[in-house]
């Protein structure tokens, strides 16, 4: 310990923290203090040990050995509802707000018994709004307290779990440690950056632990990085010591690898595996004019409102559209849908993996077999010999951890379950148009990468990909064509065979 971390006020402190699933250890004595006033990282790749580290934080998981002290009193947490009463607010990556209530209500709901403000089973509505604008005044906040949170957009729902999270500080009488798991991984990058503003406010009032797969975003965001691999804490750095290379290499064990984008076209004159003409869906998007060539990624950029995932889904047959047409090798198709679409060869990578893209109470190595599973088969029937040998294949390419596809999908964390989403299209012969909607969300860097070779491994295949990606840099490093969308309409085409555009020029062309 340093002379300046000698000073500091420990907020939590986390001694030798230790637990075990069956034969696999998913924490292996894990020791670290949180200062008050303190913004922490904690990064590491999927399967790493951070997600089974945050549940025991906020009493979801009961270690085996270990302690937890919060104020230099040791807590015993049993449940969500203990860390609450004890000042640990967690905001998780996907949202747990009631949507049908107001924002002062789903804030009151958080403290529970000790900031209630019932009587005798009657709300005192006055006092609920007043506590709520409080609290949220605390991080320069105007939004009502009365607005119905279904209403609200993204990022604002997201303040709202933050504030959400501060009161149960409130409600313990001492300085909240809140716990951010993701929080930025669905905002835009203007969203972001009102986020980061947000998490200053946070380290005036308390202190925070940050998890986030974006390492330019932690050195930005924190004080000091823990670095978790393999169930272990392997590394803490101040953010003055450590740039994104020496995170990643601390991270995963290696070097980054850097690939050099080749632009070159595949199927020079060839006809479209897709083409659009005048497709509109009112309300959504109007007269898009687009041709999908095989071997090509095409990148659709565009805000929030833009319309780039509704035309994707009206692509992939799950949202029809009012009028124009649809050509796939040049003939029209009539009467699409999503069945039709898979078919025909084409996939969908959603964004909501957990409601859209798996089954979670179904095995990896079901879940992979669940579109093309020709090859598991036997007539009629599985060979779950044949579909594990699949799924063993898979798993060592992606790298998925646990190395075990008979477990239930929902049992791995979020980056690891993406693998297996994306897997379960990749692996087709059949495969001729993949769709993928933020495919990298909740991945770490080393897993990102994997899947970015593999998307060009398809590419290589003669598969036509479209791309909506998480930022415009990445559109820019994986894209032949990247279309911009903004109001429902395309309002520019870049060939990048043909021309390099910046960051800046697709955004001019997004607002």
């Amino acid at each position: 310990m340093s002379n300046s971390e000698k000073n500091k006020t420990i907020a939590l402190s986390v001694k030798d923290i230790q637990i075990s699933f069956g034969d696999l250890m998913a924490v292996k004595g894990v020791t670290f203090d949180l200062y008050e006033n303190e913004v922490i990282g904690l990064i590491g790749e999927n399967g790493a040990g951070k997600s089974t580290m945050l549940k025991i934080l906020s009493g979801i998981y009961k270690p085996d050995k270990g302690t937890i002290e919060l104020g230099g009193k040791t807590l015993k947490l049993k449940s969500p509802e203990d860390a609450n009463a004890a000042g640990i607010g967690v905001v998780h990556q996907e949202q747990s707000l009631f949507t049908n209530l107001s924002v002062a209500e789903n804030m009151d709901i958080s403290v529970g018994k000790t900031g209630s403000s019932s009587l005798m089973g009657f709300y005192n509505w006055a006092k609920v709004n007043a506590s709520a604008r409080q609290t949220l005044a605390k991080m320069g906040s105007k939004l009502d307290p009365r607005t119905l949170v279904g209403d609200l957009p993204f990022v604002d729902r997201q303040m709202v779990e933050i504030a959400r999270a501060i009161r149960v500080g409130e409600g313990a009488n001492t300085k909240p440690v809140v716990i951010l798991d993701e929080p930025t991984s669905l905002l835009e990058p203007h969203e972001t950056a009102v986020l980061e503003r947000e998490i200053s406010k946070i380290r005036e009032l308390g202190s925070v632990v940050f998890v986030s797969h974006r390492l330019d975003e932690v050195i930005r965001v924190c004080d000091r990085i823990l670095v978790m691999r393999d169930g272990e804490l392997v590394a803490i750095r101040s953010k003055s010591e450590v740039d994104q290379n020496e995170l990643f290499r601390l991270m995963v064990g290696r070097e980054a690898k850097s690939e050099k984008r080749e632009y070159r076209r595949q199927n020079q004159g060839e006809a479209p595996v897709v083409e659009l003409k005048s497709l509109t869906k009112k309300g959504k998007f109007k007269n898009v004019n687009l041709a999908l060539a095989a071997g090509e990624i095409t990148a659709i950029v565009g805000a929030n409102g833009s319309g780039r995932e509704e035309l994707c889904k009206a692509i992939y047959g799950a949202l029809p559209a009012d009028s124009g047409k649809l050509l796939i090798h040049g003939v029209e198709a009539k009467n699409w849908s999503v069945p039709k679409a898979i078919k025909f060869g084409f996939g969908l990578v959603p964004s909501e993996r957990k409601v859209e893209g798996m089954v979670g109470g179904l095995d990896a190595s079901s879940n992979l077999s669940l579109i093309f599973g020709k090859e598991s088969t036997v007539g009629p029937f599985i060979d779950t010999k044949k579909q594990k040998a699949v799924a063993d294949t898979w798993f060592e390419k992606l790298d998925v951890r646990p190395k075990n596809p008979t477990l239930e999908l929902e049992r791995f964390s979020g980056g690891n379950q993406q693998k297996v989403v994306m897997a379960k299209w990749l692996k087709s012969e059949e495969l001729e148009l993949l769709i993928l909607d933020h495919p990298l969300r909740g991945l770490d860097p080393g897993a990102a990468a994997t899947v970015n070779s593999l998307i060009r491994q398809a590419v290589q295949n003669n598969t036509a990909v479209i791309l909506l990606a998480d930022t415009l840099e990445e559109a820019l490093e994986m894209g032949d064509q990247i279309v911009v969308m903004r109001d429902g309409e395309v309002s520019s085409v870049f060939d990048l065979h043909k021309e390099q555009p910046t960051s800046l020029d697709l955004l001019e062309k997004m607002v």
